[in-house]
C-alpha cells in the first residue's frame, strides 16, 4: 500500500487554521516582560504533518520565559514527544498552562513545563496510544507492537515529570482506561503543579452595584454649586417692609432676585429629592 499517497489525501481532507498553522507565537524577542507567548489551541499534526515548523520557529525565541498556552484534543505522538522535547531542550523558563483541555498528545507537551498550571475547570485526558494502519496480519501485529512502545515511552514521560512512587505502569494502568482528570486531578497525579483560577478585573467589593453618594458629589461639583448659590442670595438685598421678596419698592420684579430664583430652581431640579 502507498502509505505517503494515504497521507497526502488525508492531509488535503484536513481543516487548517487560516494561516496554515496551529500555533501562534508572540514576543518572540521578549519585548513584553521578556516572556514568550506560544499558543497551541488546535489539533497537534493530526495528519503526519512534520513537527519542523514548529521547532524552527520556537529556535527563534530569544526570550528568558516562554509560556505555552494549551488547549488541544492532541494528535500525532510523534510530532507530540518532538515538541515536548523541543520545549526541555529550549534555554528560556518554560510555563505550560491548560486554558481548556490537553488531551491525548498535548499532555505530553504539558509535562515540558518547569511550571505547568492547570487554569480553572481545565481538564486533561491520558490514553494508550492508537493509530489506523492498512497492511497484512503480520504488519499489524508489528503495528501493534510500536503502539505498545509508544505507550510505555509516554508512561514514562508521565511518570518520570509526576515523581514519587509513580511508576510508568501505574500511568499505563490510567492510559489503557482512558482517564480524564480535573483541574485539582491532574495536580494531585503529578501531572501539574497548581490550579490557577483568575481573579476579576478589579474588586469592586460585596455590591458592585452601590454608588457613594460621596464620590457622585465630588464627581457633579454639587458642594461647588451650593457655594455659587450662596454667594447669589447674599448679593440679594433685604426686601422692604410689606413687599414681596422678589419685588422692588415700587413693586416691579426685583431682576437679581428673579435670576437667584431661576438659578436655584435648575439647581434643585438636578439634585436629588432629599437635597431639595
Amino acid at each position: 500500500m502507498d502509505l505517503e499517497a494515504l497521507r497526502a489525501k488525508l492531509r488535503e481532507r484536513a481543516p487548517r487554521a487560516a494561516n496554515g498553522r496551529w500555533f501562534d507565537i508572540k514576543n518572540a524577542d521578549g519585548a513584553a516582560g521578556d516572556t514568550a507567548v506560544v499558543r497551541i489551541y488546535d489539533y497537534i499534526d493530526p495528519w503526519g504533518v512534520s513537527a519542523e515548523g514548529f521547532a524552527a520557529e520556537l529556535d527563534t525565541i530569544t526570550a528568558s520565559k516562554i509560556e505555552v498556552q494549551i488547549n488541544s484534543p492532541g494528535g500525532s505522538v510523534w510530532d507530540g514527544i518532538a515538541i515536548f522535547n523541543s520545549l526541555r531542550a529550549h534555554p528560556a523558563h518554560i510555563t505550560t498552562r491548560v486554558d481548556g483541555m490537553a488531551a491525548s498528545a498535548a499532555s505530553v507537551i504539558v509535562q515540558a513545563g518547569d511550571h505547568r498550571v492547570m487554569m480553572h475547570a481545565g481538564q486533561m485526558m491520558i490514553h494508550d496510544a492508537w493509530g489506523m494502519f492498512v497492511g497484512s496480519a503480520d504488519e499489524m501485529r508489528t503495528f501493534a507492537d510500536v503502539l505498545d512502545q509508544q505507550s510505555s515511552i509516554i508512561a514514562g514521560i508521565y511518570a518520570q515529570r509526576a515523581g514519587g512512587d509513580r511508576t510508568a505502569d501505574t500511568f499505563r494502568e490510567l492510559m489503557l482506561a482512558e482517564t480524564w482528570l480535573t483541574d485539582q486531578g491532574a495536580v494531585d497525579l503529578g501531572l501539574a503543579d497548581e490550579v490557577l483560577t483568575p481573579a476579576p478585573a478589579k474588586d469592586q467589593g460585596d455590591n458592585k452595584n452601590t454608588i457613594d453618594a460621596d464620590e457622585l458629589r465630588a464627581a457633579l461639583g454639587l458642594d461647588e454649586l451650593a457655594a455659587k448659590v450662596d454667594d447669589l442670595f447674599a448679593k440679594i438685598p433685604a426686601p422692604a417692609a410689606g413687599t414681596p421678596d422678589s419685588t422692588l419698592e415700587d413693586g416691579t420684579p426685583d431682576p437679581e432676585a428673579t435670576a437667584a430664583e431661576s438659578f436655584l430652581r435648575a439647581v434643585l431640579a438636578h439634585t436629588p429629592g432629599e437635597n431639595r
